[in-house]
């Protein structure tokens, strides 16, 4: 099926429509995909877009119609296209065909990015309906029997650029924690889990199995279990009890091991909803007409009282409950429902790794080091979506503040606190953007100025401006390496001639998992040979899988780099707007190693298999 007309790309354009996903969030998960499933079920993976809001996309931008399967028998034709294994893996539902269209029955919004790969399969285009989720598991458990039994063996997960997207395991539960800290985008080298092979006698704990994803009526339509908590009193709720009733959830929250707490609008009431272990748990519900209260009772105590109902808001601030010290971010958003809120309570941080612990080789780690101490213009951290460029920028900013350097840094989410360094936490609701928090800090006489994210062509425009000044200015911008970001730079609009001059280092990065030091072993792959500078008939490492790395093969991840200095002929290139082909040959002429050759050298340390640094680099296509 064609890119422009399969079902993953109108899903992501409607949900880009609708103002769920920015067009620099869909273009920078383009930008590392395979197609627009891969780059939905990353999305989704990452948490940057819902299955409310696919679902909200499918019925009311896309016109997917819904179905009630209790009144519909499916075509035996129809049945007879999909296999069985096939129905039960993909969660679909084959319902007619007509004129080689398969119309399929899909009930969770989320499985929609499954479809253009079902479609391929079977070389004939499919079209989706819309139905009871727990409707489409038994109809396919009534047409094709229950699903066949997993294999003996341990079954691999599939990752997308460290995410997980799909596990089959039985007893594996792998969350993208696993590999990044939880924030937006940041690698961690994680320690492995302790070493069981001096107790062979003692069976590892079992994790317990997979969830499935939970639509909105399985959370609301659950049981309520007992919390203490009583939303009914916000009918009568004055200032103090308000207090009160917030206080009451927060440590409930934190009582429950939650790490999230949402209050939900759905129909006509809204229900607060406890994220524990991962899996949504109702704990109370009311009208949602009394909802108000509670919205602005935890605005409050955000300190975001000033933020209307009808705009987004986002709040960070620390908090002791129940005795742990827990850094909430509040964030509200008005939908169509009612205001959606969302409380994340997480522990403090520790400070930002440095550059060595983020997988950067000495002589990098020491070119960054002489640039943020003595270095002015621009220096550029371009990479995609969980790619690690935040973790980079934090490096960045932790260095400069331990050399004495007085550090201003605009930031769309702050994933770590760093005490020397002036950082604005940039509210989505405020009329104030990061242009203009970036314009008042190129007045607060810093040494650096730090943008996290730059998104529009002004934040690009006002980076030129001060770097112009004499300033350092940390940037970070998405792109698949450097090149690629400064050329996504240019198209957005950034004057070539005055990009050029301003732009003095370029970083581009991925995140690789690193090989499981208890199981790995070498191995002689055929794959190897096709690494641009690899040694014929190489041996490399790879993890078999063990306990203690829940027999997934790997143990923690690392970063793989690439830095560019902006040399004269390099900057010559993109003053007169090259193409990225020869802005590339202008950087390797200019000594810039590749990523690929970084993780090559990960690869011949023995610390990151072949398999992994081509899924990620793809340097076998």
């Amino acid at each position: 099926m064609p890119e422009s007309t399969s079902i993953a790309t109108r899903v992501l354009d409607g949900l880009a429509s609708a103002g769920a996903l920015s067009a620099e969030q869909l273009a920078s998960a383009r930008a590392d995909a395979s197609g627009d499933a891969d780059a939905g079920r990353t999305l989704l993976s990452l948490g940057l877009v819902s299955a409310e809001q696919i679902e909200a996309v499918l019925e009311d931008e896309l016109g997917t119609p819904r179905v009630d399967l209790a009144s519909y028998a499916p075509d035996d034709d129809a049945l007879a296209r999909i296999p069985a294994e096939v129905a039960h893996e993909r969660r679909v539902l084959p319902l007619f065909e007509i004129e080689g269209i398969l119309t399929v029955a899909v009930g969770q919004p989320a499985d929609v990015f499954e479809l253009d790969d079902l479609s391929a399969e079977l070389s004939g285009e499919v079209e989706l309906v819309l139905a009871d989720g727990q409707a489409v598991a038994a109809a396919i458990k009534q047409y094709y029997g229950e699903p066949p039994a997993p294999p003996a063996t341990m079954t691999e997960p599939v990752f997308f650029d460290g995410v997980p997207i799909v596990s089959d395991a039985e007893d594996l539960e792998i969350s993208v924690a696993d590999f990044f800290d939880v924030g937006e985008e940041t690698p961690v080298a994680a320690k492995p889990p302790a070493d069981v092979s001096e107790h062979p006698t003692v069976a590892p704990p079992r994790k317990p199995a997979a969830q499935p994803a939970q639509s909105v009526e399985e959370v609301v339509a659950a049981s309520t279990p007992s919390s203490g908590i009583d939303l009914d009193v916000l009918a009568v709720a004055d200032e103090r009890k308000l207090s009160v009733l917030v206080a009451d959830i927060l440590e409930a929250a934190v009582e429950r091991g939650a790490n999230r707490i949402h209050l939900l609008p759905y129909k006509n009431d809204f229900f607060l909803v406890f994220r524990v272990g991962g899996r949504l748990e109702k704990i109370a519900s009311a009208p949602l007409s009394i909802q108000g209260p509670l919205i602005e009772g935890f605005k409050s105590y955000a300190k975001l009282g000033n933020v209307g109902p009808d705009m987004p808001a986002l709040g960070r601030l620390h908090a002791d409950i129940g005795g742990k010290p827990l850094v909430l971010t509040v964030s509200s958003v008005p939908t169509v429902a009612g205001q959606r809120l969302v409380v994340s309570l997480a522990p403090a941080r520790p400070q930002p790794r440095d550059f060595l612990e983020l997988g950067m080789s000495q002589a990098e780690s020491r070119a960054l080091q002489a640039m943020v101490e003595r270095g002015r213009g621009i220096l550029l951290v371009a990479a995609p979506v969980a790619a690690g460029r935040s973790s980079t920028y934090y490096a960045l900013l932790s260095h400069a503040a331990q050399a004495g350097k007085t550090v201003y840094s605009v930031e769309r989410s702050i994933e770590y606190e760093i005490p020397a360094v002036a950082q604005v936490l940039v509210n989505p609701g405020s009329p104030v953007g990061a242009a203009s928090y970036f314009a008042a800090g190129m007045r607060q006489d810093t040494d650096m100025l730090a943008i996290d994210s730059m998104q529009t062509v002004e934040d690009v425009h006002l980076a030129i401006e001060a770097a112009g000044l004499g300033k350092l200015v940390i940037a970070t911008f998405a792109g698949s390496d450097v090149v690629a970001g400064v050329r996504r730079m240019l198209d957005l609009g950034a004057e070539p001639v005055s990009l050029a001059s301003a732009l003095t280092l370029g970083i581009g990065q991925r995140v690789v998992r690193t090989n499981c030091t208890h199981c790995s072993a070498d191995e002689n792959n055929a794959l190897t040979d096709k690494i641009p500078g690899a040694a014929k008939g190489m041996t490399t490492r790879r993890g078999s899988g063990c306990p203690n790395c829940g027999k997934t093969g790997f143990a923690g991840a690392t970063g793989i780099f690439e830095v560019l200095p902006f040399t004269e002929p390099v900057r010559a290139q993109i003053a007169r707007d090259a193409p990225a082909d020869e802005l590339t040959a202008a950087a390797r002429a200019a000594g810039m190693r590749p990523m690929i050759a970084s993780g090559l050298a990960k690869v011949r340390d023995g610390l990151v298999s072949t398999d992994e640094l081509d899924r990620v680099l793809r340097f076998s296509v």
